[in-house]
């Protein structure tokens, strides 16, 4: 009997924002930490220039520095949603821009089954959000675009076409 896959349906909000930003996504469960790092990315606007992480049941996930072997971070590309959360609300922190520190609550709303195995065609999806994030290149913020469902779910959706590429492959080789 093949697996059933599942969708995650994920609530991600900068914090300590106001008023507050956040998007509405919904992933499949194969989803490595990686590709969703992009996929964050894509529904902010913003473009994956700077370092992250991902705090989840705490354990960090990223891109391990190889020049420190005592570094805790797993590598993001090895870890998939359904591996970590099996379908469980586990608290999940979201940091872009290190240096920066741009912190993000997600929250698991829903998991739900698949109907079929075609299904995953239609994943990664952007179904909703609030207000315009601070663009990501040093800019007060002044000139950012409001939230755009149309503009954001077309972002999402290059990027989804574009896991073809060797960049993108890499990504998903050791998920």
């Amino acid at each position: 009997m093949p697996k059933i896959r599942h969708s995650y349906q994920l609530h991600i909000q900068l914090c300590d924002i106001k008023p507050a930003i956040w998007r509405r996504l919904v992933v499949s469960d194969c989803t490595n930490l990686a590709q969703l790092h992009r996929l964050i990315q894509a529904a902010m606007g913003w473009s994956p220039r700077h370092d992250y992480l991902f705090e989840i049941a705490d354990q960090r996930y990223g891109q391990p520095n190889p020049d420190w072997p005592e570094d805790p971070t797993m590598d993001a590309r090895r870890y998939s949603l359904g591996q970590l959360l099996q379908g469980q609300a586990l608290p999940m922190r979201y940091v872009y821009n290190l240096s920066d520190e741009w912190l993000h609550r997600i929250k698991l709303e829903a998991c739900t089954p698949l109907p079929s195995p075609e299904s995953l065609g239609n994943l990664p999806l952007c179904l909703d959000g609030r207000n315009a994030c601070q663009p990501d290149h040093g800019s007060d913020g002044a000139n950012a675009l409001p939230f755009d469902l149309t503009s954001t779910q077309a972002r999402i959706q290059a990027l989804a076409r574009a896991r073809t590429t060797p960049e993108a492959r890499a990504e998903t080789a050791l998920a």
